[in-house]
């Protein structure tokens, strides 16, 4: 008689995640994960839930007290996003430079609105001119909604001169973080953003399951004051004010062991402090970087738009996607992702995020990585990369300047 696998105990090999998350968890936050589970009405929680909403607070740059985790992947805190500011009719341009900008448009249009897509060059940023003139052309619009890091392009768009043609424009600004939050700089009140979600497993270092939500006070106004309900129950955010920040109200069993080990990972983020978590993604992305084009493979994003925590490769000539990611998993345990979209099979898209942000991990990949490419028929110079890697991360040593 076979005995089902299901009976034998699950021993996970322990990756390098250098994909487009999660990223790599710290051993004191899967250690918080371990404590004893508290009922989600135990005031000793709601005082976890305090410290955890004060620390995003942080993160975010931000005194908007509707600054929570969604019990979500990052994917739900998009349709939070959306659900609660957009009503049936309301007009929304959504910026599509890469897959996410396209998701962002589908559950736009789920609930209700008129999307009008404004399409930019997958690698390229927003470009100002083609939104202002998207707003002229199409105004009144309710909202704009702009991916700040595109995760399928690795694409960093400068937010602070969109938010202020948005507001010009008396429209809503939502903003996806979710890979650029605890990696990049983002000041939701000095760039005075409307709606920022953002996700666990990446920058933030935490296990995927919780997505941080911040709503300003136009975003509140306007859900303060919409005359329909939301169409979602789940993330109805009135009622998640009630749970979170008021009353207490039950409204659903928010995840105990993840909360808990949001805190830790928050926790680790303030003692390095959210400047030096910001200039390390920097500087192991650099470093990415220099490696990379020292083995003569280009790189997606548009120079002065690149961003650290996930680098978009362009595959080779020749090389074949699956072979290389294959290789990289069974033969040295590092997960990169493939390409999304139209980018499917010509990019690799690289992580380093979180715990995954370490120059350790930038020598691993690019010494596997100078192994792999040859025997497909591409030719390196050994240790090419591994030289530029360790100049750029002198460089930025020297002189805090990105390769």
């Amino acid at each position: 008689m076979t005995i089902p696998t299901y009976l034998d105990e699950f021993n996970p090999p322990q990756r390098i995640l250098m994909g487009p998350g999660p990223s790599s968890v710290n051993p004191r936050v899967l250690q918080a994960m371990t404590l004893p589970v508290l009922g989600h009405l135990d005031p000793q929680f709601f005082q976890v839930m305090d410290e955890v909403c004060e620390m995003l607070r942080e993160v975010y740059h931000t005194e908007n007290y509707m600054t929570v985790p969604l019990s979500s992947t990052g994917t739900g805190a998009m349709e939070a996003a959306c659900a609660n500011v957009l009503e049936r009719g309301d007009r929304v341009i959504i910026c599509r430079n890469g897959f996410f900008g396209d998701r962002l448009g589908d559950i736009a249009e789920r609930c209700g609105a008129e999307v009008i897509i404004l399409d930019f060059e997958w690698g390229a940023p927003v470009d100002l001119q083609e939104l202002s003139d998207a707003l002229d052309r199409h105004g009144p619009v309710k909202a704009v909604g702009v991916v700040h890091a595109e995760t399928s392009t690795g694409v960093l768009t400068p937010m602070p001169e969109v938010v202020d043609l948005v507001h010009r424009h008396n429209a809503l600004i939502i903003v996806d973080a979710v890979t650029s939050l605890g990696g990049h700089d983002v000041r939701m009140d000095d760039w005075d953003i409307d709606v920022c979600y953002g996700a666990t497993q990446k920058c933030l270092g935490a296990p995927p399951g919780l997505a941080p939500i911040s709503f300003g006070p136009r975003a509140m106004e306007v859900i303060n004051t919409r005359p329909s309900k939301v169409q979602s129950f789940y993330f109805n955010l009135k009622d998640l004010e009630s749970y979170w920040n008021q009353t207490r109200a039950y409204h659903h069993t928010t995840p105990i062991s993840m909360t808990y080990a949001l805190r830790e990972s928050l926790r680790m983020m303030m003692e390095e402090g959210i400047d030096n978590r910001i200039r390390r993604h920097a500087r192991v992305a650099g470093a990415l970087r220099s490696g990379l084009e020292a083995l003569g493979i280009g790189l997606m994003a548009a120079e002065g738009y690149r961003l650290n925590p996930l680098t978009t490769a362009l595959i080779p000539e020749g090389i074949e996607d699956g072979a290389v990611r294959s290789r990289l998993l069974n033969d040295f345990n590092i997960e990169i992702g493939g390409g999304l979209g139209q980018v499917r099979g010509k990019a690799w898209r690289i992580g380093l995020m979180g715990e995954s942000a370490r120059e350790t991990n930038v020598f691993a990949f690019l010494s596997a990585l100078e192994q792999i490419l040859p025997d497909l028929g591409y030719e390196v110079a050994t240790g090419a990369s591994l030289s530029a890697a360790q100049r750029a991360l002198v460089d930025y040593d020297d002189g805090g300047v990105l390769p």
